[in-house]
């Protein structure tokens, strides 16, 4: 194998984003460039369900991609695929410090109920991006707007359960069933407040025990105890401002459709948007996962050299894996030739 000793800056200069990647020697993120059949499960993945992915990706290419992106197959075999990858692409593992270990977390399209017009006193409502609004702006606090702060912000729609409005703010995108059929809510802006994890908050009060851990545990939690909820998913002061959007999929950072178990979130400090990554990790009940992914995403919690939020699409299922979703795992980058 062989050690690049500049991989940081050759990555970031590569991707035309030198002059806006400000990375320090004492990150230590280094690329050790391998060969694909160093990359565990490579040969048994079938690599045509990353595809979506990869041609989101294609969409708004850099320079550097757009050789690979004007010869990708449409439409390909596998083997097809497979090969034109190889040929194209260099596979770099990723290491922090030496360790080429880190934390995989997973996230989903949140699904929650409501109306496009209040219905009862006890909807909540969805606000989209408040009359003069700049992004990182800092609003009032989520308490604050919480509690019918005087802001001029258009209302989206309305929302059944405070419990699953929060997640939606969590996770950023969601559908709500609504009796005149699906909406689809996307990220618009926050009110440029810190933000603050449920799971904290919830060990800061000695609940974890109580709670358990998973979001699926917490959102029973919460819902079961809704007066104690209200003050707890109000210690997180960040807010959501969200928009009305149209496709099958949500639109990640990048400004593309994210691919379910085929786009993750990054730190974008290492991770430039619309990287290939081969991730290998497990899932929260210990099945093996090893994908191609394309970086498509961040989050607010996401930060390290070695970080991902797997995303798992919408439903009960993704819910679940998502929110149980706290493993080891690591990545290399597909980079092109």
């Amino acid at each position: 194998m062989i050690k690049l000793l500049s991989a940081t800056t050759a990555l970031l200069c590569l991707l035309s984003a030198c002059s806006s990647h400000r990375l320090s020697q004492g990150r230590s993120f280094n690329l050790t460039e391998v060969d694909f059949s160093d990359l565990p499960g490579w040969a048994d993945e079938d690599l045509t369900k990353a595809l979506p992915a990869l041609q989101n990706a294609c969409l708004k290419p850099t320079a550097e991609w757009q050789k690979f992106c004007a010869d990708l197959p449409v439409n390909a075999s596998d083997s097809k695929l497979r090969a034109y990858l190889e040929k194209r692409l260099t596979p770099y593992q990723v290491s922090v410090r030496g360790e080429t270990t880190g934390k995989i977390t997973g996230y989903y399209e949140a699904e929650l109920t409501g109306s496009r017009t209040q219905l009862n006193g006890v909807q909540i409502p969805i606000y989209g991006v408040p009359d003069g609004y700049q992004n990182g702006d800092k609003l009032p606090t989520r308490r604050d707007i919480e509690k019918d702060f005087d802001f001029d912000a258009p209302i989206i729609a309305w929302a059944d359960d405070p419990v699953e409005l929060f997640i939606l703010h969590v996770q950023g995108s969601g559908r709500m069933m609504t009796p005149d059929g699906e909406i689809r809510l996307g990220y618009a802006g926050n009110n440029g407040r810190a933000f603050k994890g449920i799971g904290s908050i919830l060990a800061e009060e000695g609940l974890l025990d109580e709670t358990g851990h998973s979001m699926p545990q917490i959102k029973e939690w919460l819902q079961n105890h809704p007066e104690e909820a209200t003050d707890l998913m109000a210690q997180n002061p960040r807010y959501i401002f969200f928009r009305e959007i149209t496709g099958e999929t949500p639109i990640g950072t990048a400004g593309v459709p994210l691919t379910p178990m085929h786009s993750v979130a990054v730190d974008t400090r290492y991770i430039p948007m619309q990287t290939p990554m081969w991730l290998t990790t497990q899932d929260p009940d210990g099945l093996p996962i090893q994908h191609l992914v394309v970086a498509q995403d961040t989050g607010n919690a996401i930060k390290g050299g070695i970080r991902a939020d797997f995303f798992w699409g919408h439903g009960e299922e993704a819910f679940h894996k998502a929110g149980r979703m706290n493993q080891p795992g690591s990545y290399y980058l597909l980079l092109p030739d």
